[in-house]
């Protein structure tokens, strides 16, 4: 029997419940969505569109990129985790809409040392978007 390139219903019922390892899953689909991580390559100056995974700066030609970074949504977005690498040899900036962590004026932008690798690693909680670490980047 074969079921390609041809297609069958398939239900799946999982009213009593799902186990792993005989373990039970017990995580909402919130949760488990946590983990669906996207990657963006920012080549322009733009929006950065990734609330969980990646976003990789690479402009195609020579110069620094602005980059625009909205807030997340509160309680839809809480706890997405964000890294955003720096690609090309450039002080490339990234500015947050209403400031890193709610902090003001003198934290909304993130500027990048002009060094490949260069990195800003952010949590979602509550409309607000939180440093949790970089490497040559600086907050001002």
């Amino acid at each position: 029997m074969s079921f390609y390139p041809g297609s069958f219903p398939v239900t799946v019922d999982f009213t009593g419940g799902l186990e792993l390892g005989g373990v039970a899953v017990t995580s909402s689909a919130a949760e488990l969505n946590l983990t669906d991580n996207a990657v963006q390559t920012l080549v322009a100056d733009g929006a950065i569109t990734v609330k969980n995974g990646v976003c990789v700066i690479s402009k195609t030609v020579p110069g620094v990129v602005a980059a625009t970074l909205a807030d997340p949504t509160a309680g839809d977005d809480d706890f997405k985790r964000l890294t955003i690498i720096n690609g090309t040899a450039h002080a490339s900036t990234v500015t947050s809409a209403s400031s890193f962590g709610g902090g003001g004026g003198g934290e909304d932008v993130a500027t990048f040392s002009a060094t490949v690798g260069d990195t800003l690693n952010l949590l979602a909680y509550g409309g607000k978007w939180y440093i949790t670490g970089n490497h040559q980047a600086t907050v001002a």
